[in-house]
Parts: C-alpha cells; sequence; structure tokens
C-alpha cells in the first residue's frame, strides 16, 4: 500500500496568528532555566588576536541583520530571549529595507536593488555566496554610517569546505567594509566577523577604544600571518613611486614591482596614516 504524499499550503502571518489566538495550550509557558552558563558559551576572548579587553560574541541568530540589531543596542541584544531578538530583527530588516532608496545618488546606485535583497536574505537565513558579504557589509556601511573591518579566520573556513590539509601559516583574511582612507573619526568602527557569526565587543575595563588601536593592532596581526587586502591608491604608477619614495622604508629596487603592488603598498601607507592620526587625536568618538 502506498502512503499517500502529504500535501502542503503556504500560509500568511496574519493567518498563524489567528492559529496562535484560537490554541487551547497558547498560555502555558516552560519553566524557567539557568541562562548564566549559557552566555558563557557565547563569548570568546580576542586577546589571542591582539584585541586585549574584547571577547567574539556569538550572534544567535548569525546573520548581518542580525549582528547590526547587535552592534545598535549591545546590551539589549545580549539580554534578549531569541524570540525578542527575532523580533528586533524584523525591524531592523524593514529600516534597512527602506533604507537602500537613500542609496540613489551614491557609489551604491546599481546594487541598491541587489542590497535590499540581500538584507531579506540575511533574515530569511538565504545561504550567501563569498561576495554577497562584502556587499552588503557594504550596503549598510554606507546607509548607517558604519564602518566594519571583517575577518575570515582560515582555521573556519577550512573546516567548513571540508579542507584537511592547508597553510598553517595562513591565519585568515582582513578585508574593509569601504576605503579606510575616507574613514570619519567620529562613526563607529567594529570588528566582526566575515560571515556574521560573531562581534568584537569590549568586555574588560582595560579594552581601548577601536579608533585608537587600529593601527597598531593592524600592523601587528599583518605580521602573524593575516592577510590585509589594502585598498590600492589611484594614480599611474609613476605618482605612486613619487608618493612611496618620501617614506622610509621606500627602496630604489622597489621600482621594479607592478603598478597592482604598489598601489596596495601606497593604500596601506595611507590607511595607517588615517589610523595613526585618531591615536593621537583627543576627539571623543562613538
Amino acid at each position: 500500500m502506498t502512503t499517500p504524499i502529504k500535501q502542503y499550503q503556504n500560509v500568511s502571518f496574519k493567518e498563524l496568528i489567528s492559529y496562535s489566538e484560537n490554541n487551547p495550550n497558547r498560555n502555558r509557558t516552560l519553566d524557567s532555566i539557568e541562562i548564566q552558563s549559557a552566555k558563557s558559551l557565547q563569548e570568546t576572548s580576542l586577546d589571542k588576536l591582539g584585541l586585549k579587553g574584547y571577547t567574539a560574541f556569538n550572534l544567535n541568530p548569525s546573520g548581518i541583520v542580525s549582528l547590526y540589531a547587535c552592534i545598535s543596542d549591545p546590551s539589549s541584544y545580549s539580554l534578549s530571549a531569541k524570540g525578542a531578538r527575532l523580533q528586533q530583527i524584523i525591524e531592523y530588516t524593514t529600516k534597512l529595507q527602506e533604507q537602500t532608496d537613500e542609496l540613489k545618488n551614491t557609489s551604491l546606485s546599481r546594487k541598491r536593488k541587489k542590497i535590499h535583497d540581500l538584507i531579506g536574505a540575511s533574515y530569511n537565513g538565504t545561504k550567501f555566496e563569498d561576495k554577497d558579504y562584502i556587499e552588503l557589509f557594504t550596503g549598510i556601511s554606507l546607509m548607517r554610517n558604519i564602518y566594519f573591518v571583517l575577518m575570515k579566520s582560515a582555521v573556519q573556513e577550512n573546516i567548513e569546505e571540508g579542507e584537511k590539509q592547508y597553510d598553517s601559516s595562513l591565519k585568515g583574511e582582513i578585508v574593509f567594509s569601504s576605503d579606510p582612507t575616507n574613514w570619519k573619526q567620529e562613526y563607529p568602527v567594529w570588528v566582526v566577523d566575515y560571515r556574521a557569526r560573531w562581534v568584537a565587543i569590549p568586555s574588560e575595563q582595560h579594552a581601548q577604544d577601536l579608533h585608537k588601536i587600529l593601527a597598531n593592532w593592524l600592523s601587528t596581526i599583518e605580521q602573524t600571518g593575516w592577510i590585509i587586502q589594502w585598498p590600492e591608491a589611484d594614480g599611474t604608477k609613476i605618482e605612486i613611486v613619487e608618493q612611496l619614495s618620501l617614506l622610509p622604508t621606500w627602496q630604489q629596487t622597489d621600482k621594479k614591482l607592478t603598478k597592482d603592488v604598489l598601489g596596495a603598498r601606497l593604500g596601506r601607507a595611507n590607511c595607517i596614516k588615517v589610523f595613526t592620526k585618531w591615536m593621537t587625536n583627543n576627539i571623543e568618538t562613538i
């Protein structure tokens, strides 16, 4: 005897609410549980990555909109039950999608619709392509005046891709949500996981503001095996060489390098210059 195939029917959100209101067990609740131990599992110290006093707060649920909800109000997010978090994410999804209209007259005007769709995809938990993450981070960065330093761990990436062998000297990759030479110190900076699984949160009193430590932190972590995708400086090769030749690290043999390599080197120098200036400024940052 063949088992009949079950037929499923889509229902609207209003219909779900109506069903729940007629549920005779709707007033039943589960016994309260202790969440302190669970919270400790959500956090991992980032001291080994050079971010002293910071912890990686694991997002639940993960995703870029969930991450945005967290950084908008970290205390509320961390103390909220998952149901309350989901409600926050719904609200932020709507707000961000509405705000994509403001991208019409920006450098992202042609990607406005895609960013709108990616916001919805993030809420729905749709699997992202690698490039989708950076495009959505870039969009939110521009719309909300927030800067992201994205970390992609080589160990985590290889575990997910099922790679058994890889270069252990390569720790991972760091990408910026936009060109840091255009960043302003009055806007917040967040160090986050590339795939929006965690966000670095200051958890100790000795944790310094990221604006003050970015220059030293990036220079140091780059020496430990992290590859930083510095933005390439604009200009002809001659113009780039002229600027690089003013730096103490310049050597005449460097002229033989390609324009792309020299452009990235100048881009790095310009970024570090911006971050170093932040260290010496007394401007109060957000």
